[in-house]
């Protein structure tokens, strides 16, 4: 059965997750398919764009053999959508599956998500990136550097969890 994913998630109340599981489910029986989720990270459409991030959430933590095939495209590709509930996805991501990043893919990451910290006044993009930025500068200096800057400049911000993540960070170091 043809599915139109853009249109399944676009379904439903704004803070719903809508059609996302039965998407979930038809990607899951038909994974030749999930490159036409993937495009739903470019749509015109925010919440479509989220929906098919919570999906492709679900479906790789059920088969990372499916993240490890796209891993980069999560890295050069995907990192290039105008939306912000993609670039956090991407974060979580990123921080969810560390361990299955090289030297190299490393040094693309932290620049995605340091260019996505600095230009960003989302809340949830600056505390998440902190996070991710803070586990990647273990083995950075310059990095690590770059990170307590930033983390000092948002110490005392007005938002709990970016302003608890800044003290973190200088409290770690």
């Amino acid at each position: 059965m043809e599915l139109d994913f853009e249109f399944e998630l676009s379904k439903g109340k704004q803070n719903s997750l809508g059609e996302t599981l039965k998407v979930v489910e038809h990607i899951q029986n038909n994974i030749k398919e999930i490159d036409k989720l993937f495009l739903c990270f470019f749509s015109n459409n925010s919440l479509v764009a989220m929906r098919a991030m919570n999906a492709t959430k679900r479906i790789i933590k059920g088969n990372n053999q499916i993240f490890v095939e796209n891993k980069k495209r999560f890295i050069d590709e995907f990192s290039e959508s105008e939306h912000n509930v993609v670039k956090l996805g991407l974060i979580t991501i990123y921080y969810d599956f560390i361990s299955y990043f090289d030297d190299k893919e490393y040094k693309v990451i932290s620049k995605n998500a340091m260019s996505w910290v600095e230009n960003s006044k989302d809340w949830m993009i600056l505390a998440q990136g902190l996070k991710l930025l803070e586990k990647l500068s273990n083995s950075d200096e310059i990095l690590k550097s770059n990170v307590i800057s930033i983390a000092r400049q948002l110490k005392n911000d007005e938002r709990k969890a970016v302003r608890s993540q800044a003290q973190k960070i200088i409290k770690d170091t």
